[in-house]
């Protein structure tokens, strides 16, 4: 079930994600030291994982941004300039190894208000051929999450892919109670012992102070393929072939 820590400063929680077997979903067994953690800069833990996974370069991981009701939801990749604004639930495909910025308005809740929280793309999923858009990494942004953030107080969720042998079986993403972890725990180390984790996000009331801010706020330029979640006619194109994969993932590299 989900695991959450609270304080004045910090709420992280540990989410179930999604029911998904493969031959690489497995849950770490008995007590373990994780040297990293949701605590290091965004961006960090990715990068080392991938470099320790060796993962497919060309692999795009699809992500699913939920919303309470409705919005819109921007994606940047170190560029000021959003790769892909769409209505949510927004779904689109990342590099793993990378983190991203994306931006929330347009929510009846809070008529006025953006929130830019990030994601880290630690793991990729190993769905069947041709049906990864069936299985994306889901990114559930609650009221309660967005309240927070507006408070001035950070939400930090982690999730994660459950070992196949103690999972939920309907799901297992929306299971309730929540469990909650001291703010000084290692949430990325407690979703290890339930299973795989896939994915940090961080939801704080920080946004862009003007054009002068750093390139880094707003991701470390892995590729972003906006998919089908584009409207027609909206101008985007798709990043489809691998030579543009690699031109971009190049980029982000330099």
């Amino acid at each position: 079930m989900p695991i959450a820590h609270e304080s004045s400063l910090r709420t992280a929680i540990i989410t179930l994600a999604f029911l998904l077997t493969g031959p690489t979903a497995f849950a770490q067994s008995g007590a373990y030291y994780e040297p990293l953690n949701e605590k290091l800069p965004p961006g960090f833990t990715a990068d080392i994982m991938a470099r320790v996974r060796h993962d497919d370069m060309f692999w795009l991981q699809p992500v699913r941004v939920e919303l309470p009701t409705a919005g819109t939801v921007s994606v940047y990749s170190a560029t000021p300039v959003p790769i892909v604004t769409t209505s949510a639930p927004a779904q689109f495909s990342a590099s793993t190894g990378h983190f991203y910025r994306l931006r929330i308005a347009d929510m009846p809740e809070f008529p006025g208000e953006e929130i830019y929280p990030s994601i880290e793309i630690l793991d990729r999923l190993h769905p069947p051929a041709g049906s990864a858009a069936n299985y994306p990494i889901p990114v559930v942004l609650t009221e309660a999450d967005l309240k927070e953030a507006l408070s001035g107080r950070m939400v930090t969720r982690v999730i994660y892919l459950e070992n196949p042998r103690s999972a939920a079986q309907k799901d297992p993403l929306r299971r309730n109670p929540r469990a909650t972890l001291d703010p000084t725990d290692n949430a990325l180390q407690e979703a290890g012992m339930y299973g795989r984790p896939m994915m940090i996000v961080r939801i704080g009331g920080r946004i862009p102070s003007g054009p002068n801010m750093p390139l880094s706020y707003f991701g470390s330029g892995g590729t972003v393929d906006p998919g089908d979640s584009v409207p027609a006619g909206s101008g985007v194109v798709k990043l489809s072939d691998r030579k543009r994969a690699v031109e971009s993932l190049a980029r982000g590299n330099d």
